[in-house]
């Protein structure tokens, strides 16, 4: 019997071996789910930076997924995957991987996707994107990360048994080390680990852009694609800051300093860590500038042309904000109805800059009030990152290539316009649960697999069949549409980010 007529497909990592299985009729077309790229980040290891995954004998199943990382159930699971919740455990450190050329003897390009949710929640399942892209010639892995607290905790006694002298930042470090288990094993998955690119939306976007900007990520991958999500937009908090918010959620766990402290920390069940920073309204736990990981803001990182040189793809949709106030995922973002509403909300946002921005976007009639507020907080919030990110990779003489996601889908769903994480439904095949389909699904769906799996083989996206997609350049200020119709345009509302870009820099200067 030959290799590829093997019923259960196996492969030898650095730690064992694992066997995967079959994820269609084509016996070449495998996955293997649920493959430990780090040791359990549980007991002593909770809070440090992931470790080396002990070594296995024999063989070991890689058919399910491992569960998610500890994290509230997602009022959007029910649409995105048709689910309440899922299996959560601390223990969550696992990958996947999808591949149609196991037994080939040349290998492909690779996939690496980072999962949305805030950091705070999400999956490696989040969306399904393995088989669809797989069977553009690609290999795809998709990952699990620590999450909220677990995954961005710091604590004065953290940083003091560090020695980086650093706290926080363990899930962008996870994110690491399955980059660096990518480069170790995926060869043996008919990957080429020299042609790696990282790729996510949402939080796991401004994620590929922290890892852009981090020294410990230099030489993982050839390239990023950026889907709503940058960290050149805003500043980072300091590790001083992070610190006290750690110290204050401690003492709401009735931990206060002393040698013990941490020892008692790390012996609070997750589910009772998790519910407590629920609670905590006003903690964010989100990457942290340590000095270790970051030496410095990723914003002024991408300002003075120091990230990880790559090309990247980077973008954003017309309407991103609109679910976030959607009952479909449970939405309660706060949205003003009254001009006197969205000048009050203009000033608690942004202070003394308030008429500015008011002059960029203004409302002078309360109907006007939903969709000025739509594009404001669109914009400040996604497409001035997007555009910025683009141009300062293109002024420091990399190709970006920007894009603007205006498809409308239908139902209920067309009043929210191009709405945040849309284009990952496309991209994905994987519909909504309340999602009315339309013959254009399918066809804007193909382009963008297309344009995706095409910049992972050549770094860019421009490919004969498809309408040209140019480099980005700051002096014609021109990105790609992507819609029903799909082509080049100028940079939709660009003028108006003349504010946040003035904000933005006074706080580089502070």
């Amino acid at each position: 019997m030959s290799a590829a007529a093997q019923t259960l497909p196996r492969v030898r990592t650095d730690a064992g071996i694992v066997e995967g299985k079959t994820f269609d009729s084509n016996p070449d077309d495998v996955e293997f789910l649920g493959v430990p790229y780090a040791a359990p980040p549980t007991s002593d290891l909770r809070w440090r930076p992931p470790q080396p995954h002990p070594s296995w004998k024999g063989v070991r199943k890689a058919t399910a997924y491992g569960p998610a990382c500890p994290q509230i159930p997602s009022a959007w699971l029910p649409e995105m995957l048709g689910r309440q919740q899922m299996a959560t455990n601390e223990a969550c450190l696992y990958l996947n991987v999808w591949t149609t050329h196991l037994y080939g003897r040349a290998r492909q390009p690779v996939m690496v996707w980072i999962h949305g949710g805030g950091n705070v929640e999400g999956s490696q399942e989040w969306p399904p994107l393995g088989p669809v892209l797989a069977r553009q010639g690609v290999v795809v892995v998709t990952l699990n990360y620590r999450l909220g607290i677990f995954g961005y905790f710091s604590h004065p006694a953290l940083t003091a048994e560090s020695p980086h002298h650093s706290s926080g930042n363990y899930g962008l470090l996870d994110q690491r080390a399955a980059l660096q288990w990518v480069q170790r094993n995926i060869a043996e998955f008919g990957g080429d680990p020299s042609q790696v690119t990282v790729f996510g939306a949402s939080s796991g976007s401004l994620d590929v852009c922290d890892l852009l900007a981090s020294r410990v990520s230099a030489g993982l991958f050839r390239g990023a694609i950026l889907q709503s999500g940058v960290c050149v937009d805003g500043l980072a908090p300091t590790l001083e800051h992070q610190e006290a918010d750690g110290r204050r959620v401690a003492k709401d766990l009735g931990i206060q300093d002393g040698a013990d402290a941490l020892k008692r920390l790390r012996a609070i069940p997750a589910n009772e860590l998790v519910d407590r920073a629920a609670q905590e309204k006003n903690v964010d736990f989100n990457p942290v500038l340590d000095g270790w990981v970051f030496d410095e803001q990723p914003a002024l990182t991408f300002k003075k042309g120091r990230e990880v040189r790559v090309p990247v793809i980077v973008g954003s949709n017309a309407d991103e904000v609109s679910i976030f106030a959607s009952p479909i995922v449970d939405g309660k973002s706060y949205r003003p109805k009254t001009v006197a509403e969205y000048r009050e909300w203009l000033t608690q946002a942004f202070g003394r800059h308030a008429d500015q921005v008011f002059a960029a976007y203004p409302a002078h009639t309360d109907g006007e009030v939903p969709r000025v507020f739509r594009n404001l907080d669109t914009d400040s919030e996604f497409g001035f990152g997007a555009r910025l990110l683009a141009r300062e990779v293109a002024q420091s003489g990399g190709n970006a290539f920007l894009y603007h996601f205006t498809y409308l889908g239908s139902g209920k769903f067309r009043e929210l316009g191009a709405f945040h994480s849309e284009e990952s439904i496309l991209l994905s095949k994987k519909y909504w649960t309340s999602w009315v389909g339309s013959p254009d699904d399918e066809i804007l769906s193909n382009i963008l697999i297309q344009y995706w799996t095409r910049f992972a083989k050549t770094l860019s996206p421009d490919i004969p069949a498809l309408p040209p997609w140019p480099p980005y350049s700051p002096s014609a200020d021109k990105c790609q549409e992507l819609g029903r119709r799909v082509g080049e345009i100028s940079t939709p509302r660009a003028p108006r980010f003349e504010v946040f870009e003035e904000m933005l820099e006074e706080q580089l200067e502070r």
